[in-house]
């Protein structure tokens, strides 16, 4: 399959109990990564974005590969192609206390490397030697749809550097797959472009169907003068009070998923897009989980939050799912309640 002919109509992916990357690998279950590709080839779906993690690398380098081989031969089963994402700029500190924790309130998504490695380049040989070995195994791996080397690299963070030679060193080793970066603004490109292929950018909560369809415009635009493929990678839904990032109280009518307010208008403008996410799961970020943002399509049993969401996604107004169930997910609930119990 040539990815420059394929638009990915994709979803973020990581297991609906895993608060991070890590943990993704830590729990790695076959089975039930197989029922998970099946909900997403249900649904239509034909691309997965997920992460790797250096950090699961760094104890156990051999095990990543064998679970992401497995997990490759799985989506494959699927129809589905892979997008994995080598770093992250998000999250928490990079510790093994943020690495190992479930708890309900506080887990969260972790930086990986962090933010000591990324901004002191005599520590960049570990990351380096990731890239290595991830490029030796899977530069030419037709699984995947592309490689992305790192997740929202930004000023504010300071990890442009870290991300630049990252993405150098990926493609002094490149071979058909695509190399891009999971860019929030679309000229955040710019900072990689003589490296990738794809161009990224995330719009997950606008105020309005207009907001993102000018930006879906924009993007379909800078596609058609530069000849690379411009991908939304993370898209969630309509929020007219505001995206809510860092704030304690959101209305409550924006805590809960509804891709349908999106789909319509990401679908139509001929973009290639990911949504967040497949499973439903409390938020990824830190600046999410406190208002009680729960996002995502199905639950574990394969029933969806939301029939709306579900049939937008399927883009068939007749599709039927398991069934539907608009609350929480149950292991998420049980375990609120123990950790009040606990208090």
């Amino acid at each position: 399959m040539d990815s420059e002919r394929f638009i990915p109509k994709g979803a973020v992916y990581f297991p609906s109990r895993a608060f991070n990357a890590y943990q993704t690998y830590r729990d790695f279950r076959p089975e039930e990564i197989r029922r998970d590709f099946g909900y997403a080839e249900q649904a239509g779906i034909n691309a997965i974005r997920l992460f790797l993690s250096y950090e699961y690398w760094l104890a156990f380098p051999e095990q990543l590969w064998e679970k992401f081989d497995t997990l490759l031969e799985l989506a494959r089963q699927s129809k589905i192609r892979v997008m994995p994402i080598l770093f992250e700029n998000c999250g928490r500190p990079s510790c093994p206390e943020n690495a190992q924790n479930g708890h309900p309130l506080t887990a969260a998504c972790m930086q990986s490397p962090g933010r000591i490695v990324t901004g002191d380049p005599a520590l960049w040989e570990g990351p380096l030697s990731f890239v290595d070995a991830f490029m030796k195994r899977y530069a030419g791996d037709d699984r995947l749809l592309a490689i992305e080397v790192m997740n929202e690299p930004n000023e504010n963070s300071g990890d442009l550097p870290f991300a630049r030679r990252m993405a150098q060193r990926a493609f002094e080793q490149k071979k058909q797959i695509p190399l891009t970066i999971g860019c929030i603004h679309l000229y955040h490109n710019l900072y990689f472009a003589q490296w990738i292929d794809v161009y990224q950018f995330h719009e997950n909560f606008p105020g309005s169907v207009q907001e993102m369809q000018a930006k879906l415009m924009q993007a379909a635009e800078l596609q058609r003068v530069t000849g690379k493929q411009v991908w939304l990678t993370e898209w969630q839904r309509v929020r007219t009070a505001g995206p809510g990032w860092d704030s304690p109280v959101i209305p409550k009518e924006d805590t809960v998923p509804e891709l349908c307010s999106l789909a319509d208008a990401v679908y139509g403008s001929g973009i290639g897009s990911f949504f967040w996410s497949l499973m439903l799961k409390p938020a990824y970020l830190p600046a999410q989980r406190p208002n009680g943002t729960f996002n995502g399509l199905f639950h574990e049993d394969g029933k969806v939050y939301s029939l709306q969401d579900y049939r937008a996604v399927c883009r068939r107004q007749d599709a039927e799912p398991a069934g539907v169930l608009a609350t929480r997910p149950a292991w998420f609930t049980a375990l609120l309640e123990k950790s009040e119990k606990e208090r």
